[in-house]
């Protein structure tokens, strides 16, 4: 697919759901990487010796060149701790693919499966526990020069080359005091991580808890925001965020837009009305820019080479407006945002609807129907 440098049409194709895709499996997740697509369809699998306990899942692969011809690859069978598992990311290291299989609902989804693949055909489990141990990770991703894991309770980051050995990262220095580690990503510029720091020095998660009887009543610690970046994940260096704002609460997401571009999101808030969601691009991973582009991390997609971000202008709370109504838009290096224009043949809406982006289109499927976009 070629980045266009003004709005392109996009015409859909609909391509032969039988052609590879899997049936009677209860999700259908699909990423897109430079060398094509690949497909994840799980199905639960639960013994009645087995309830209350460990479950076994099967997830199902598929792959296609183009998002139009698919072939199945590997079906891997996975033990995991509850009846649940989504494949939420495909990310592309200097040796392979590595897929996430996550667990849980809401706000308390954990890294339940890691697996990678040479090619997108065949895949091979990671033993999480052999490179995390009993630790829970939260969050995983990478880019060409690698891949990051995080811990769920921000004391922990893992990196790795091949996605199957990984070697902790050394938070115990003066540049990482009282910090808590939010989450990583790599890309061709080496490794970031992102999180906040106490303003006191002195470690938590948020806030701290003081004596209620005390007059006046002490204040929280405030945390700021930060940023880190490394080019071999053992050397590394603390940025500047221009702009930024110290709280009493204070979150960081952290993703590769695409394999030269990074965007980091603060979310803070002082437990009254004083809150907000700030973003910043960097091509680095050490300087970088405050942006007033919508980057919503929940909406972009990339396939490592082009940055997507596909959103419902006109979305009212949990419901969905018709998919005429979604809007697609190519984030340029610079991380502007680039509307593609869209003729009449597309998909309709599904909440269940999923979306990727490839090297030759948009992909999109509610699990039944498969669509592909592709540029004029």
């Amino acid at each position: 697919m070629q980045v266009p440098t003004s709005p392109a049409a996009a015409v859909s194709a609909k391509p032969d759901p039988s052609s590879g895709l899997v049936n009677g499996y209860s999700t259908v997740d699909m990423a897109g990487w430079s060398h094509g697509f690949v497909g994840f369809s799980v199905q639960i699998v639960e013994k009645a010796d087995n309830i209350g306990g460990p479950t076994m899942a099967t997830v199902a692969t598929t792959h296609s060149s183009d998002g139009v011809h698919w072939a199945d690859g590997t079906v891997i069978t996975q033990q995991i701790s509850v009846d649940d598992l989504d494949v939420i990311g495909l990310y592309e290291g200097p040796s392979g693919l590595l897929a996430v299989g996550e667990s849980g609902a809401c706000a308390t989804g954990w890294v339940e499966a890691l697996w990678t693949s040479p090619d997108g055909i065949s895949w091979q489990k990671v033993d999480t526990k052999k490179a995390f141990g009993q630790q829970e990770i939260d969050n995983v991703s990478g880019g060409s020069s690698g891949f990051v894991a995080t811990a769920s309770d921000g004391s922990a980051v893992w990196t790795s080359r091949d996605g199957q050995s990984w070697q902790p990262v050394d938070l115990g220095g003066a540049l990482f005091v009282g910090s808590r580690i939010d989450g990583g990503t790599a890309f061709s510029g080496g490794y970031a991580l992102a999180g906040s720091t106490e303003d006191t020095g002195v470690r938590s998660c948020s806030t701290r808890v003081v004596d209620p009887s005390a007059t006046p009543t002490p204040a929280p610690p405030m945390r700021s925001p930060a940023v880190w970046w490394s080019a071999d994940g053992k050397t590394w260096t603390k940025s500047r965020l221009p702009g930024a704002t110290s709280a009493s609460s204070v979150s960081m997401r952290i993703c590769r837009v695409n394999d030269l571009m990074l965007v980091a999101f603060e979310s803070y808030s002082d437990g009254g009305d004083t809150s907000g969601q700030p973003v910043w691009t960097s091509n680095s991973g050490r300087t970088w820019t405050s942006s007033d582009q919508p980057l919503n991390p929940y909406q972009l997609l990339t396939d490592g080479q082009h940055g997507l971000l596909v959103s419902d202008p006109e979305q009212v709370g949990v419901f969905h407006a018709p998919a005429s109504n979604v809007s697609i838009s190519l984030v340029t290096v610079a991380g502007a945002l680039v509307a593609l224009d869209q003729e009449p043949n597309r998909p309709p809406f599904d909440s269940k609807e999923q979306w990727a982006v490839g090297p030759t289109g948009i992909l999109w499927t509610d699990g039944s129907e498969l669509w592909i976009g592709l540029p004029s």
